[in-house]
């Protein structure tokens, strides 16, 4: 708003300038308002270094235990009744349709193995 009086006021100044001189004043608030801000180098990220300027110890992120991804698991497969079929929340309708195994890179159903198709669409719907 202020910088629209503020320019409202120099576009008037400058007509009124040719029939009688002017001086139109700009608060530093407003100037200031114009001015891109740009940062001074100090405060860009330095790795190693706190806000204070003082070493620190990075982050070691690839020492301790290691969980590691079993070759070979199972899961159920189940199917969410209550929220399928619209009942309460506290109701736990989750019957067990199977189970999914996983033995090295192969997938089975009950036993059976699944189809390429059939592990992409399992996939997909497991990352949902």
């Amino acid at each position: 708003m202020r910088i629209l009086l503020t320019a409202t006021a120099i576009f008037l100044a400058t007509m009124a300038g040719a029939q009688a001189q002017a001086t139109v004043k700009v608060s530093e608030k407003d100037c200031s308002r114009l001015v891109k801000h740009v940062a001074s180098a100090d405060v860009n990220y330095r790795p190693g270094v706190d806000v204070r300027g003082n070493s620190v110890a990075p982050a070691n992120l690839n020492s301790g235990a290691r969980i590691g991804m079993p070759d070979d698991f199972s899961f159920p497969l189940t199917l969410d009744l209550s929220e399928r079929l619209g009942l309460p929340s506290d109701i736990m309708a989750e019957p067990v349709l199977g189970e999914i195994k996983v033995s090295g890179g192969k997938v089975t159903f009950n036993g059976e193995p699944l189809t390429s198709g059939e592990q992409s669409e399992l996939a997909q719907k497991c990352q949902r």
